[in-house]
């Protein structure tokens, strides 16, 4: 999950490369039409300007027209940014009305269909619109309507609606698979939305990838984002935890405060404690005036402590202190402590667990830490991404330069998915940028990559298949991640369905159908 700068679009060679080398793409399939959206906005495909909603809700409004065989479709987006709310539109022509009316209007007292879905945040299906009181005619000749909204943790953001000049045409398998489609909208909006944010405040931030395990991870982030509990972030270095921590910042309410980012193992013990907690004029050699901490700073936000084992056990009883009771007290004071709130994601790449039986981690912040703990997957566990990321990678070298090879040998990108990947998504990162250097055409070869990866890719024997479970689903089509994650969240709170609706964020009549859809065991309680 890389973290470069760059607005050019990609070219229809960039797409090629990240096809060529993926899938055997089935397009009949709703999950592989919404992952080929996916993956021109990971590419840099759309405009990159203010209004970039707009052509990736078009492509979206043919795909929904698609799935359920309808004339007219239509997506509205609602964007709240900076206090202000403004409604992204996007509307397949038809023979329209002389006098459109407003189809989202905010006015609950006399709302259309498309206003009650946004309000209520339900599903609304209308086969005879001639005989629906809330119907708010817009085409000339349609006969039904489907409408369902597109949530954003649990909240709808927009709605998604499709017309058909036929009467009685939309049924509940059409229903089924629109609302499961508009969950794959809402991910590319929240990506979209993130990056934007990023940009505006001098940093880049942006997910790239369309694997199962990275869209699950995405799912995580946006469930306990809105909560105030500390996320403890582990994995292998390179895998992204900083890129994720900037995400469960962005999607909670102290959004508008400042994240502040301190790496624990770039600092000596004494340094540590001052550029968490702050100082006081001569507590120490150097101290020459007064300092705020990041803790301090980060009042109302986030704080992000990366490499976190390596606090010492003195400052990792300060921490603790600090969690527990939401008090500082600086370097050299010897006054009351100051009150701050702060919400800490720690990030390790070290199994923390190990470190307090070996009695060098304390165990009580161990579990402060991980009150929601997650895992981000090593690059070798997503090898459905490896040739999105490289050609990512490609389109920022280029960006950068103003020139380069635009695709890779069937040969390297074979070399590529095969590689072990020790330095997950940084080492790829290098890797593309190295070859790119070296390339002398406009195709990256084998020879232009690493030779040690040249020569381990050749000495390793090919990798055996592994098996796939609800826990491992690398090549795994959205249906299973949505089927594998409602299974987890019932089992979780014991098969209650109003508790996994309200987990989950829906509706309990979208609960059930899920359960029926994907002959998720149980019948409703």
């Amino acid at each position: 999950m890389p973290e470069p700068d760059h607005n050019r679009p990609a070219t229809d060679d960039d797409l090629r490369t990240a096809s060529k080398y993926g899938h055997n793409q089935d397009m009949n399939n709703d999950a592989t039409l919404s992952r080929d959206i996916l993956q021109k906005v990971c590419l840099g495909a759309y405009p990159s300007d203010d209004n970039v909603l707009e052509p990736v809700l078009a492509d979206f409004v043919d795909v929904a027209k698609q799935v359920t065989g309808s004339d007219y479709g239509s997506i509205f987006i609602m964007e709240r940014e900076e206090g202000e709310v403004r409604i992204v539109a996007h509307r397949e022509e038809g023979e329209l009305l002389d006098d459109l009316p407003n189809l989202l209007q905010l006015d609950k007292e006399s709302p259309g269909i498309i206003t009650w879905v946004y309000h209520n945040n339900e599903t609304y299906m209308s086969n005879d619109v001639s005989q629906d009181p809330y119907y708010f005619p817009a085409f000339r000749d349609v006969a039904a309507d489907l409408i369902v909204p597109i949530r954003l943790q649990g909240k709808a953001i927009g709605v998604l609606s499709v017309e058909s000049r036929e009467r009685d045409h939309y049924t509940d398998e059409h229903r089924e698979r629109l609302e499961d489609f508009a969950e794959a909208i809402s991910l590319v909006i929240a990506r979209l939305w993130l990056t934007r944010y990023s940009r505006k405040r001098g940093y880049n931030v942006e997910i790239v990838g369309v694997s199962a395990e990275i869209r699950g991870i995405e799912e995580m982030v946006k469930r306990v984002a809105p909560t105030r509990e500390p996320v403890l972030l582990t994995g292998e270095s390179g895998v992204g935890k900083e890129l994720l921590a900037h995400a469960i910042h962005y999607f909670s309410p102290r959004r508008d405060a400042d994240m502040m980012i301190v790496n624990c193992g770039a600092f000596a013990e004494e340094l540590l404690a001052s550029e968490l907690f702050g100082h006081v004029k001569g507590s120490f050699t150097g101290a020459h005036r007064d300092k705020a901490g990041q803790m301090q700073l980060a009042d109302g936000g986030t704080l992000f402590l990366d490499e976190v084992e390596a606090m010492s056990p003195r400052l990792q009883v300060m921490l603790l202190r600090a969690l527990e009771y939401g008090e500082i007290q600086k370097v050299g004071e010897d006054r009351s402590a100051h009150r701050v709130d702060v919400r800490i994601v720690a990030a390790s790449n070290q199994d923390l667990r190990d470190l307090v039986h070996r009695g060098t981690f304390r165990e009580d912040l161990f579990y402060r830490f991980n009150v929601f703990g997650i895992r981000v997957p090593a690059l070798r566990e997503r090898v459905e991404d490896i040739p999105l990321l490289a050609s990512y990678f490609l389109v920022d070298f280029r960006e950068d330069n103003g020139a380069g090879p635009s695709e890779f040998s069937s040969e390297a990108a074979s070399l590529l998915r095969r590689h072990h990947w020790p330095g997950n998504v940084r080492e790829l990162r290098n890797a593309v940028r190295r070859a790119a250097v070296l390339c002398d055409g406009d195709r990256i070869g084998i020879d232009d990559l690493p030779p040690n990866m040249v020569r381990s890719a050749r000495q390793a024997p090919p990798p055996a298949p592994r098996p796939q479970s609800e826990l491992d689903l690398t090549d795994a089509q959205l249906d299973g991640v949505i089927a594998a994650h409602v299974r987890r969240v019932l089992d979780a709170v014991n098969g209650n369905k109003s508790k996994a609706a309200d987990v989950l964020g829906i509706p309990r009549t979208s609960l059930y159908h899920k359960i029926r859809k994907y002959r998720i065991e149980g019948e409703p309680a």
